[in-house]
């Protein structure tokens, strides 16, 4: 009877252990899953500040000039961007330590690129759209919607993998514990 129940919980720790890899494995697709949802709300915010500001800029100065849709862009993208940096560090990315002179200089690189990007989207949007929709506004929000939403994987690989990657915390508690660490 004793040798049966040693038995039975040794198959069981068996199937526990066998079972455990998959389940760390979905544990750890949910987290990126709901890192990734925190990430659009942030996004989301900071795309309503980029509309509003792009709207605002639209209804002063109008234009049906792609090149000018695209300035005009630039500036309300990283208008939008300024509390991407605090709110993704702090709540999407779960990151409890002071802002890095390197991850600063990361975002600033990300932010750069992440215009250039959804400049280029934007422009492609733009002359696509541009015979289509003859009404100044609601040609540059059109544009501006496909070049969000293009965009938006493209910001959140940068920042994920790149600005706020888990290797700037290594570095930093590194760094922290009197060793050296690079900062790019």
């Amino acid at each position: 009877m004793m040798k049966e129940m040693e038995n039975r919980q040794e198959a069981e720790e068996t199937v526990r252990e066998s079972l455990r890899p998959g389940l760390l494995r979905s544990a750890g697709w949910i987290k990126l899953l709901w890192q990734f949802v925190r990430y659009c709300l942030v996004g989301g915010i900071n795309t309503l500040i980029d509309v509003c500001i792009l709207n605002i800029i639209l209804w002063c100065f109008s234009t049906t000039n792609v090149q000018v849709l695209v300035g005009y862009n630039a500036i309300a993208y990283m208008s939008g961007a300024l509390s991407s940096f605090f709110f993704n560090k702090y709540w999407t990315f779960r990151h409890t330590h002071r802002a890095t002179p390197g991850e600063v200089r990361r975002f600033i690189i990300t932010l750069v690129l992440e215009v250039l990007a959804n400049s280029v989207l934007l422009w492609l949007a733009g002359r696509a759209l541009q015979p289509l929709i003859p009404n100044v506004t609601l040609w540059g929000n059109a544009s501006k919607l496909v070049a969000v939403a293009g965009g938006t994987v493209i910001s959140y690989c940068f920042m994920r993998y790149w600005t706020f990657a888990d290797r700037s915390r290594a570095q930093l508690q590194t760094r922290e514990a009197g060793g050296e660490g690079t900062d790019v």
